[in-house]
Formats: structure tokens, C-alpha cells, sequence
């Protein structure tokens, strides 16, 4: 079975924790990310077997009561992923270019991320979830400038316009804004 990750982004945060519950309660699924962000909302993420996440997922988005506003199930996501929920990097070393993507939903954001990465040959190096940046996702990877390009092509297919808020491709990144980003 592969790995996968779902998420439940909700307008409620008590909702939120009481939906979570109840999905880790009827699916086999682990929390990696359990919190409440802005503005006001509340998000969370589990990983699993394709299967449970996908019984966790449907279950969430049943019982939410017209309080969920995104949520995603992604089959087979790529490893980086489940590690920048843990804070955990493979690397933070910057390549020829650094990539940011800026999403007005976290959901949509993962959607995009989870693509960009099977897409290119990128790595990434930051993840930024929701709170205090008014409920966006944030991204940087890193690798070749066309790496980078075919890889936020890739992303854009996940994201409708409106969850699109910025891209921007940074070639040859100075040395004194790099050790700031990470």
C-alpha cells in the first residue's frame, strides 16, 4: 500500500477538533499536523495507507457540517512532504534558483506542492502553514531555474485561480537573503 496524507481545513476550530477525533477514531490514519490557524480556522492533516486516509478523508468531510472549507487527499505524496510536517528537511542548501509559491488555502497549497515535486527535480526547503500569514500556504523549493519552472507549471494545474496568490522564481539568489530563508 502507498503513503498517503489527507487534511480537513475548517472555518470552526471546534469543529475541527471534534471532526479529528473522530476520524483518527473510525480510520487507522496518524496526525501530523493538529492546530488551529489563521484566521480563526483550523486544520488537520493525517498519513496513512491509501486506503484509511481515504475512509478518514470521507468521513471528515461528512460529519463537517458546512464548516469545512478545503480538504485533499493525496495518494503516494512525496516523502519531503510528510517530513516538512515534522520540521524535517533533506536538505536546506540552495541550488541555482529558489522557487516560492504563496496559495490562499493550505489545502490547495499541498495539492501543488505534491505536484511541483513529482514534476521536477526540485527539493524542498521550506514549508509554511497558515498561521500568522492569514491562512495562505507558503513553499520554496530549490533546483535548476527550468527544474523550477516546469514543476510550478505542474502546480498550477492543482490550484484554480482563485487559491493561486503569487509565484515567484528567483534565479541566482544572493547569499545574504538565502541565509535568511532557511
Amino acid at each position: 500500500m502507498n503513503k498517503s496524507i489527507g487534511a480537513l481545513e475548517f472555518r470552526s476550530i471546534s469543529k475541527g477538533i471534534e471532526v479529528s477525533n473522530e476520524v483518527v477514531k473510525k480510520a487507522s490514519v496518524e496526525i501530523i499536523y493538529f492546530k488551529t490557524i489563521c484566521p480563526g480556522k483550523f486544520l488537520v492533516v493525517v498519513t496513512g495507507d491509501e486506503g484509511e486516509v481515504n475512509v478518514a478523508i470521507d468521513y471528515g468531510e461528512d460529519i463537517a457540517d458546512g464548516t469545512l472549507v478545503d480538504s485533499f487527499k493525496v495518494h503516494a505524496v512525496s516523502t519531503p512532504i510528510i517530513q516538512a510536517f515534522k520540521n524535517k528537511y533533506e536538505s536546506k542548501t540552495i541550488h541555482d534558483a529558489i522557487g516560492i509559491m504563496e496559495t490562499s488555502k493550505v489545502c490547495a497549497g499541498i495539492r501543488a506542492l505534491d505536484r511541483a515535486l513529482k514534476a521536477g527535480d526540485v527539493k524542498l526547503i521550506k514549508l509554511q502553514l497558515a498561521f500568522g500569514i492569514g491562512g495562505k500556504l507558503v513553499y520554496m523549493i530549490t533546483g535548476t531555474l527550468s527544474s523550477i519552472e516546469y514543476g510550478f507549471e505542474e502546480a498550477k494545474l492543482a490550484l484554480n485561480q482563485t487559491e493561486r496568490t503569487n509565484i515567484s522564481i528567483i534565479p541566482s539568489p544572493s547569499e545574504e537573503m538565502t541565509k535568511f530563508l532557511v
